[in-house]
């Protein structure tokens, strides 16, 4: 069997986590969109995100998402979790999971992804964002939604610090965000409500993750499938010889 014959399956980008995921193909939070845009013609992107969701409840379900008939095509992965675990205990104790729980929930999902076949490299853990108090508050108040005074870039830091603890620890991949949203003076614009990521902070993410999955999928040709100018239009035949010739039928 030919070198293109052997990929010439679409590999999977597997995305997986809570409401950051969820909307990672909305217009703001389109860092999935991105991804499925840039690896057009080499993978599909399966988002799997679900909104409100911490790790206690996260890593119940992945079982039931990520089983090894997928997992043996899952080329990467993404694990963004932690931004409902450091919701305040006080505010949303629906919510809160407390750090050292949510660092056990992270490895015991990333513990998952081993063992239905995937490897250390492919798992990419990805920190909680960076928040903003000020306009979540102000989000909440005007949407008439509880989370007042729920989120905080004090709260969520020290999730950010055990979820890279995980990663070093499990070795996986790992995409700091918050680190690298901190660092910007205007990092509220990386926000579309103070909590979900807006257009510039999903393409900080996109940017982040692109050079990883660039490296694990770069034995996958640049374009599966040939171009159309690379196939013959004398006729069905025609077709059909050019793409058998060239290994893809």
């Amino acid at each position: 069997m030919s070198a293109k014959m052997e990929v010439s399956q679409f590999a999977k980008l597997f995305l997986f986590g809570d409401s950051l995921t969820q909307r990672s193909f909305s217009p703001d939070g389109c860092w999935g969109a991105r991804l499925a845009d840039f690896f057009i013609r080499k993978c599909d992107v399966i988002p799997r995100g679900f909104s409100g969701y911490n790790t206690r409840a996260a890593k119940l379900i992945l079982p039931k998402l990520l089983k090894p008939d997928l997992a043996k095509e899952v080329v990467a992965m993404t694990i963004l979790l932690g931004a409902n675990d450091a919701a305040s205990l006080e505010v949303i104790p629906e919510q809160h999971v407390p750090v050292e729980e949510y660092g056990q929930n992270l490895k015991e999902i990333v513990q998952h992804c081993l063992s239905v076949g995937l490897r250390r490299d492919q798992i990419i853990l990805i920190s909680p964002p960076v928040v903003c108090e000020e306009a979540w508050n102000a989000y909440c108040a005007k949407e008439d939604k509880k989370g007042v005074g729920s989120r905080s870039n004090k709260l969520v830091k020290a999730y950010v610090d055990m979820c890279c603890k995980v990663a070093g620890e499990m070795g996986t991949a790992l995409v700091d965000l918050h680190s690298k949203m901190v660092k910007c003076e205007d990092y509220p614009s990386y926000l579309c409500d103070g909590l979900h990521l807006s257009e510039s902070g999903s393409q900080v993410v996109f940017n982040e993750l692109q050079p990883i999955i660039s490296q694990l999928t770069s034995h996958i040709p640049k374009m599966l499938y040939p171009d159309w100018a690379d196939i013959s239009n004398d006729g069905i035949e025609g077709a059909k010889q050019s793409l058998h010739v060239a290994g893809w039928i």
